[in-house]
């Protein structure tokens, strides 16, 4: 019975996130498509002019033969998957009101949601830059390996956001205007389109309080030099798990508000 229930919740998501899809590209000449051509349209900005027009370069923590592309598309892997959940939780509860509100949908679905389109962007750019290492000889089958883990970490601090910005957004409607503004603060404090070396050393302790400052670093480690840091790991998981663990709380206790107030 059990196993029927969890069948069903899967086959559930899965339909959420095809109908999320099909509604987000829908009427589009390209539809899908737009899932590579913006990731890819900004790497290529991104390098231009953090690469070529600054001039900025890797020190010690990747290698000097790799390619600036592959170690902007790192970094944005991590910022682009968090910005998407980020972003779309702050609408989710709205948006699926009247299916919320007059269908059995169990509300802990919907901030799932969210994440798992973020999954679906992130494996899909992901794809991208393991055929664009390929291609240049800098694949590691220990790379691929190493990733799970950095992976797990960040659908943990994904799935806290969500359940944490869904309800919360209900409350403060300003959330969905401001979060476009904290994004860009996030992106620009952390070291994602510039090697953490050109801080200046007042700001490192910045750095090593900024938690995706390290899954960030964790990432370029595993994927660029095949690198493994135990240590930063742990570290990662043992915070990501206590923030979902308080957001699931968060969720059961501002839920039942939440549905009030829709």
């Amino acid at each position: 019975m059990k196993l029927d229930h969890f069948t069903n919740l899967l086959n559930l998501g899965y339909q959420l996130l095809c109908r999320e899809m099909r509604e987000r590209y829908a009427g589009t000449l390209l539809g899908g498509c737009w899932l590579l051509l913006n990731p890819l349209f900004m790497l290529l900005v991104y390098s231009f002019i953090f690469g070529e027009v600054l001039q900025l370069r890797f020190g010690s923590t990747v290698t000097a033969n790799s390619h600036f592309a592959f170690y902007l598309f790192a970094g944005l892997l991590v910022f682009n998957g968090l910005s998407e959940v980020m972003t779309r939780s702050t609408l989710v509860l709205q948006d699926k009101r009247d299916m919320l509100l007059n269908t059995p949908l169990s509300p802990w679905l919907l901030p799932i949601l969210p994440v798992m389109v973020s999954v679906l962007l992130e494996w899909l750019a992901l794809s991208v830059l393991l055929l664009s290492m390929l291609a240049w000889g800098e694949f590691k089958l220990v790379s691929l390996l190493g990733y799970l883990p950095y992976f797990l970490v960040r659908l943990m601090l994904s799935l806290a956001l969500a359940f944490v910005i869904a309800p919360a957004a209900v409350f403060f409607r300003d959330l969905r205007l401001l979060m476009p503004a904290v994004l860009t603060v996030l992106l620009f404090i952390s070291p994602i389109l510039y090697p953490p070396e050109v801080i200046p050393e007042r700001f490192w302790a910045l750095y090593h309080w900024n938690l995706l400052s390290h899954l960030v670093a964790g990432y370029r480690e595993v994927l660029l030099e095949g690198v493994f840091d135990v240590s930063r790991l742990w570290g990662l998981l043992s915070i990501s798990s206590l923030a979902l663990w308080f957001a699931l709380w968060a969720f059961k206790h501002l839920m039942p508000r939440a549905r009030y107030v829709l």
